[in-house]
């Protein structure tokens, strides 16, 4: 771009007339003599035009070339910052599209743990309930059972009929308490069911939302 100007080389001047001196300087001598020196300063006049012609020539084409490297210097440097920025557009995407997709992950990971883990414990809970329903239900027809033997050992005497009277009565109580049993277990299955059922609707709801919002991203940017 800015170089130095380069030498000009001027022709040499043509040779100087040979004036043959006379004696005496006659009309003639005078008039040739004008005649080369006017020669000499119109040629002198015509190179210095010609020279100033090619300098003019000369440093023209140097400043259009000039223009025209700094305009495409300034071309290349501002399409190197319009790449430079689509690429960090890009690379900051993807960043975005790993970063919700890392999240989306996690966050599904966490609540299908959540979830069994909940369930676990549901389960364990039914289990203890229905053996501490089991262990009363057994503890209670011994009881009965005892108390109904001693009665009768204990009421021997007072005849077939109150003894029959026993044997009904720790009939009855036996099948209430089964009754009782069997109710309070069917209602731990069915509120152990909704639980369940609810827990799996909200899953199916938050991958829904989840499923949703990465949708919504990847249609941003494809946008």
């Amino acid at each position: 771009m800015g170089g130095s100007s380069p030498s000009v080389t001027y022709p040499p001047p043509p040779p100087a007339p040979t004036v043959t001196q006379q004696p005496t300087q006659s009309l003639e001598s005078q008039t040739a003599l004008n005649e080369v020196s006017g020669a000499q300063s119109r040629l002198n006049m015509t190179l210095g035009s010609q020279l100033d012609q090619q300098n003019k020539a000369f440093f023209t084409t140097q400043d259009m070339r000039q223009t025209q490297a700094v305009g495409g210097e300034t071309r290349a440097t501002i399409a190197t910052q319009g790449e430079q920025q689509r690429l960090g557009t890009v690379t900051e995407g993807e960043q975005q599209r790993l970063g919700t997709r890392v999240t989306g992950e996690e966050s599904r990971l966490g609540t299908r743990v959540a979830g069994e883990e909940q369930r676990r414990g549901m389960i364990t809970e039914g289990e203890q309930q229905r053996l501490g329903t089991r262990v009363t239900g057994e503890e209670s027809r011994l009881g009965t059972r005892v108390t109904g033997e001693e009665s009768r050992l204990g009421t021997v005497t007072a005849g077939e009929q109150q003894r029959l009277g026993t044997v009904t009565e720790g009939e009855q109580q036996r099948l209430g308490t089964r009754v009782t049993g069997e109710e309070q277990r069917r209602g731990t299955q069915t509120a152990g069911e909704e639980t369940r059922k609810t827990d799996l609707q909200k899953i199916m709801q938050e991958n829904y939302a989840a499923n949703r919002n990465r949708n919504w991203a990847q249609g941003s940017y494809r946008a």
